[in-house]
């Protein structure tokens, strides 16, 4: 029975399975098969992922990738039906040791665990998701999105779907505030100091190294990983990479002068320079 007849019949219905939130966020409607399967080669999804699913419906993305390829997957909807459907398609389909899911507000739920997110929403409710993606999830997580995007946060790829798109984002670190470090095997302290501002995986700033300044000019970040290479100075070009753990970095740095001489270096972030990308 559809919800429309259904509500019109049993008065107090939404109130009963506490739908009233969900009806008036999203509305359900399935994504296509193969719009699930490239959602899934999209994120390059392998055995040890961990695919979330919010707003799930009827459990197809992550009994997808369980089945296909053997990862593990949690749906998470705040429609009681759904969540029961879910979990018989999962057994039919015998990959429930794979999956779990729950009935539960998507805003209000643990999601850090997720390597992959699979979202199908509506546009304000994906922006009103963005702080919570970018705050809870951890860095290289890939976040795809079936037809809405999320405005100022530009997705890392596009792929067209029938007359829709399928946007892909991957979760950067936060690379924002003032670092400082050595260089090996120079060893002076502090040799190396960054000065960096942070839209979303884009990264731009100055770093002062061996006494010159270079300038970092709108850079991406891809997960916890970076390379800015052709940082502009008087000294000619150079090229800095390395990864990012919370406050600490690691890296290699590349004299342009002397492409064969390659220093190692490690920073960290100062004080609470750190600014929120969650915003």
């Amino acid at each position: 029975m559809s919800y429309e007849k259904q509500i019109q019949r049993e008065p107090g219905f939404l109130e009963r399975i506490g739908l009233i939130g969900a009806l008036l966020d999203v509305r359900w409607e399935p994504s296509p098969r193969e719009v699930v399967e490239e959602m899934i080669r999209m994120a390059s999804v392998g055995r040890g992922d961990v695919v979330y699913d919010l707003g799930c419906g009827d459990g197809r993305a992550v009994i997808t990738a369980a089945k296909s390829i053997g990862a593990r997957g949690v749906g998470i909807d705040l429609d009681p039906i759904r969540i029961k459907e879910s979990w018989e398609n999962a057994s039919f389909d015998q990959v429930g040791h794979l999956v779990r899911f729950t009935k539960a507000d998507l805003f209000k739920s643990e999601i850090g665990e997720a390597t992959v997110l699979f979202i199908f929403l509506f546009p304000d409710v994906n922006l009103r998701l963005r702080p919570k993606l970018l705050s809870d999830l951890r860095p290289g997580t890939r976040v795809v999105s079936y037809c809405h995007h999320m405005e100022r946060w530009l997705p890392d790829h596009c792929v067209r779907m029938r007359s829709n798109y399928l946007y892909l984002w991957v979760v950067p670190a936060n690379m924002s505030g003032r670092w400082e470090g050595t260089v090996e095997p120079d060893g002076r302290a502090p040799d190396i100091q960054l000065d960096l501002e942070q839209e979303f995986q884009k990264v731009s700033g100055r770093v002062s190294l061996d006494g010159k300044v270079f300038f970092v000019r709108s850079a991406p970040i891809d997960g916890d990983r970076f390379r800015f290479a052709g940082l502009d100075g008087p000294a000619g070009d150079m090229a800095l990479s390395g990864s990012v753990r919370g406050d600490e970095i690691k890296g290699m740095v590349r004299d342009g002068a002397f492409p064969d001489h390659v220093r190692t270096w490690t920073a960290r972030r100062k004080g609470q320079t750190l600014v929120s990308l969650a915003r």
